[in-house]
Order: structure tokens, then C-alpha cells, then sequence
């Protein structure tokens, strides 16, 4: 085989064995799950359904919701897609990066997900060529993860990056990068952090809806498992609901802070982890708060760190100069407006990812509202790095008063003295007692006639 063939047969083994790997992983756990809700339920064997769910979960993984009489899925399980992409970036990372191989590996990837769009048993939302472009996506952006890192038009774009831009401006747009990483990861985390809450809160509704539902062990646990293939999306409910925002169960419940709204939900295990509103008004304005705080800190932190952008009034003895203490907030503010520019995109499009419907009527929309959501996060901690940009200028324009007041106050004073100095000088040189005396010139005959006298006398 020629070399110049190679790459076109490794992008078609990334397509195919990321397609494999993943569908026979995803088709044991559906076969499992089937399985033991058969034999717990009595009734007949599910398992001729295993190969049909598992084709609709892979294309809903990427994107393609669909519906089977009453029951409709669109919520994408964020998890699986991050597994997919993960693996065929791995796969990507480890056979070819090369133009030819995305191309084959794309051309293998779009035929095999035709091919699963034509053994399903349930109906898909979208027409076919919509369901091709969301797989197509999927593979581009793994394929993208797995080979710029070091691809030569990634480093050539650097090299022309460090050669041609100042290095202030690189170290800003640097920074703007990395506060949104830090926050969207953080933010994440916090969502994380809260759905544990809700779960511990709430675990004794959820273990009275499986009684009610009659669910046997084996079937609580699998169905735990097979749910969190959704917990990224729970995450991100949990991130809106945390920050203000509200998430909804169709027109059936609405959640916030403020108001939980419940009525006539279905009988699904994570539905009853859902959280009360809060009755303390202190812990409700401290939770809406932490977006700003974190961009607050975040910002003043950056701006005096000295490995930052070091923002200083300079030394009491350098002349002022305007222009060079305006130049100092240019940068960091281009860098804050980088960081909410990336966030607000990033977030908008997560919050998007993690909603869909779950029926056609009454649960046409399980989720959030993408830009309110958006609004709560990303609005608030651009409000916190404005807060600290202006901190700042406030900050430096107090030390140049106190300068300045200082240095009038020492002028006056010196000029007081001055004052004082040369009136003491003016008081002594009037004064008689410092006045030179002139002495009368003496008569010898007159001093002599009058010693006479005196002697006479």
C-alpha cells in the first residue's frame, strides 16, 4: 500500500471503530437494562429491542431526537456525546490528523449513521439530512480536538501571533481565555456540586416513587445508572436554578429559587429529586451573587497581580503622566470583554445542547430558556468584571489625590515658612535694640573744663 493511501484508510478505521466501540458499549448497557426489567417485571422479553434503542440512542448522542406513539426524546445525554467525542478525538490523536483522513473518516462516518437511520423502529424528529449534518458535526469537532493541538496551522498561527501582536495584548487575550475556562469549569462544578444537594435533600421521594412504581432493586439501580448518561444536562438545570434562572418540566413544574411549581409529572425516578424554593431571603440573594463576586475577585486580582496586568499609580516621585496611567486599563478591559464575549457564547450553546421535550403537548420543552439562563450567569459576572475594572480606576485616581493633596499641603506649608522666614528677617533688622550705635565725637577742652568744675565743686 502506498504511504499516500494510508491516511485515507486511517480516517476510515477512526470512523469505524469509534462507530463499534461505541455502539457495542451502548448496546450492552441497553441490553442489560432491558434485561433486568424484564426479569423483574415478569412480563415478556424486551431484549428484540435492544439493537433498534440502541441505533435511536446513538443518533440521539448526536443530536437526532425521535418518538415512538406518545413517548418523545430529545434530550440529548450530554455524557455519551462527551464519550463519543472523546473517543474519536483519542482515536484521531492516535492514527491520523491529516486532511484525507478527516475526509474518509467523515464520508465512513455520515454512511454509517445512514445505515442506522434505516434499522430503527421509532420515528426521527428531523429529516435526514438534518440528522447527517448533527453526526457530520459531531466528527468534525472531534476530529478538530484531536488534531489541533498539534497541528503546523495551529503553531504558524502562533509563531505570526508572538512575531506581529505586542506581547501586552497577547498576555490580555491570554487572560480573557483563561477566566472564561476557569469560570464556565467552575460554574460547572457548582452545578455539580448543587444536583448532589438535591439528591441528598430529596432521596426519600425519590425511594417513595420507586414503591410506588413497584420498581424492584435490580431495576432502581440500572435505571440510577442509565440516568446519568443526562447528568451534564442536570448540571446545567442546576447552574440556571442556582444563579437565579428557572427550569422547567414542560407547562407541568417550573423550579427557581423563588417558586416550585408542581403538578401531574410524570413518574420518572429524577423528577423527584427536583428542589423546593428557598424561604431565606439571605441565602437566596448570597446565591445570585456569586457570579459577580467570582468576576469581581477574578478582576482585581488579575489587575495588581504582578504576573498580571500589574496596574500601578507608580512611584510618588515620577512626574504624572495620563496617558500611561489610562494605558494600563485599556488592556485588561479588552481582556475582560474577551472573557464575556466567550462565555455568554459557550454557556448560550450549553444551555441549548441540554434541553429538548419529552412529549409533544404538555412537554414540549424540558429544560431552560437558553438566553434568560444565559442572562443570569454570564450578565452578572460581566457586571463583576466591570465592577473591578472601574474599582480600580477609582483606586488609583484616590492614591494620585492623596498625592496630590499631599504635595499642596507641602507647598503651602513650605511657602508659610518661607513667609515666616522673611518676616522674622524684617521685624529684627527694624528693631532699635539691633540698631548699630554711633558714638558722638568727644571735646578734649570741653571734657577738661568740666572735669574743672567738678573738682571745684
Amino acid at each position: 500500500m502506498n504511504k499516500s493511501e494510508r491516511p485515507w484508510m486511517k480516517g476510515m478505521i477512526i470512523a469505524l471503530g469509534g462507530a463499534v466501540i461505541f455502539t457495542v458499549v451502548l448496546g450492552l448497557l441497553v441490553s442489560l437494562t432491558l434485561l433486568v426489567v424484564s426479569m423483574e417485571e415478569g412480563g415478556e422479553t424486551l431484549s428484540r429491542f435492544s439493537l433498534p434503542l440502541t441505533l435511536a440512542l446513538m443518533l440521539l448522542t448526536q443530536g437526532a431526537g425521535f418518538h415512538a406513539g406518545s413517548i418523545t426524546l430529545s434530550i440529548i445525554p450530554l455524557l455519551l456525546t462527551v464519550l463519543l467525542v472523546w473517543l474519536l478525538a483519542s482515536l484521531t490523536r492516535r492514527l491520523s490528523r491529516s486532511p484525507k483522513s478527516y475526509l474518509s473518516g467523515l464520508f465512513v462516518w455520515l454512511v454509517v449513521n445512514w445505515l442506522f437511520t434505516q434499522n430503527i423502529v421509532v420515528v426521527l424528529e428531523d429529516s435526514l439530512w438534518t440528522v447527517l449534518a448533527k453526526a457530520g458535526a459531531v466528527f468534525t469537532i472531534a476530529f478538530l480536538l484531536g488534531s489541533l493541538p498539534q497541528a503546523r496551522l495551529i503553531s504558524r498561527a502562533g509563531e505570526w501571533v508572538n512575531n506581529n501582536l505586542p506581547p501586552k495584548l497577547i498576555s490580555s487575550l491570554k487572560l480573557g481565555l483563561s477566566n472564561a475556562v476557569i469560570l464556565i469549569l467552575g460554574y460547572i462544578v457548582a452545578g455539580l456540586v448543587t444536583v448532589l444537594v438535591w439528591i441528598i435533600a430529596n432521596q426519600s421521594a425519590a425511594v417513595r416513587l420507586f414503591h410506588m412504581t413497584n420498581m424492584g432493586m435490580g431495576s432502581r439501580i440500572i435505571t440510577t445508572i442509565c440516568t446519568l448518561a443526562w447528568l451534564p444536562n442536570l448540571c446545567l438545570w442546576a447552574l440556571s436554578w442556582l444563579f437565579g434562572g428557572t427550569f422547567v418540566v414542560g407547562d407541568l413544574a417550573s423550579f427557581s429559587l423563588w417558586s416550585d411549581h408542581a403538578a401531574d409529572l410524570p413518574a420518572v425516578p429524577v423528577f423527584a429529586i427536583f428542589p423546593q424554593a428557598l424561604s431565606n431571603d439571605t441565602l437566596r440573594l448570597c446565591l445570585v451573587a456569586i457570579p459577580m463576586i467570582s468576576g469581581l475577585l477574578l478582576a482585581i486580582i488579575e489587575l495588581f497581580l504582578p504576573k498580571c496586568f500589574a496596574i500601578s499609580a507608580g512611584k510618588p516621585d515620577e512626574p504624572f503622566n495620563p496617558g500611561k496611567i489610562i494605558g494600563q486599563f485599556i488592556y485588561p478591559l479588552l481582556s475582560f470583554f474577551l472573557t464575556s464575549a466567550l462565555m455568554a457564547l459557550v454557556v448560550n450553546i450549553l444551555f441549548v445542547l441540554s434541553s429538548g421535550s419529552l412529549g409533544q403537548h404538555r412537554l414540549a420543552h424540558v429544560g431552560v430558556d437558553p438566553i434568560a439562563s444565559s442572562r443570569v450567569v454570564c450578565l452578572s459576572s460581566s457586571v463583576g468584571f466591570l465592577g473591578g475594572w472601574f474599582a480600580a480606576i477609582v483606586l488609583i485616581a484616590l492614591v494620585f489625590g492623596v498625592r496630590i493633596t499631599f504635595n499642596h499641603l507641602h507647598t503651602y506649608n513650605a511657602a508659610i515658612e518661607e513667609l515666616k522666614t522673611d518676616s522674622d528677617s524684617t521685624e529684627k533688622s527694624s528693631d532699635p535694640a539691633t540698631l548699630p550705635t554711633i558714638a558722638a565725637p568727644v571735646d578734649s577742652e570741653n571734657k577738661v573744663d568740666i572735669d574743672l568744675d567738678s573738682n571745684q565743686k
